[in-house]
């Protein structure tokens, strides 16, 4: 049970993270009155983007290495897999996260309603990541709605590399999927953002 659910919890806790730090950031700024400010600036859309994507990823990474050394020394989980691997796929999952709380954020207009946004995907993205329930076992149309969850695809690959060494091969298989959510998403909120500097 503990090697199953404490591998589990970093990807739980990293998207916790990189979601809801994302999702506030604008929104705060726009309550504040500072991404006005920010819009005006000599700074072009991508590069407002890079900007609030990079503090997240770096909180992201730092907590995620934080909870596998706790997962690997204090409660014993073994690693098995690559940690070239595992680290790749973290970066990928961490963007689509940001991807989806940087969209968020660029729609609310206020704290409470990016918070609210955040927990609005957060709870579907738990239930259908294969956390408590595999996923083999949920209906069809589950399995199909679960397919773009970002979390599905880095719990497969977290517990592969800790339990059993995923090849290559099977982490480019979930690490596609992840690469497109994180390509929409980004672009989605940088043409948001470049909406609102128009």
């Amino acid at each position: 049970y503990t090697w199953f659910t404490v591998p589990s919890l970093v990807a739980i806790i990293a998207l916790l993270v990189g979601l809801v730090v994302t999702a506030l950031s604008v929104a705060r700024e726009r309550e504040l009155g500072t991404f006005d400010q920010l819009m005006v600036s000599p700074l072009s859309a991508p590069e407002i983007l890079i900007g609030k994507t990079v503090p997240p990823l770096i909180i992201g990474h730092a907590h995620a290495t934080l909870y596998v050394l706790v997962a690997v020394f204090l409660f014993g989980v073994p690693f098995r897999g690559s940690l070239v691997f595992l680290y790749a796929s973290l970066f990928v999952y961490l963007a689509a996260v940001i991807g989806v709380g940087l969209f968020i954020s660029s729609l609310a207009k206020t704290q409470q309603q990016a918070i609210l946004g955040a927990f609005l995907f957060m709870s579907p993205a738990v239930i259908l990541s294969g956390f408590a329930t595999p996923i083999e076992n949920m209906p069809e149309w589950l399995q199909i709605l679960s397919y773009p969850n970002p979390l599905r695809h880095f719990m497969v690959i977290l517990r592969g590399s800790f339990l059993k060494g995923l090849p290559a091969e099977e982490v480019l298989v979930h690490l596609a999927p992840m690469a497109v959510v994180a390509a929409l998403t980004l672009s989605g909120a940088a043409a948001l953002f470049r909406k609102r500097m128009e």
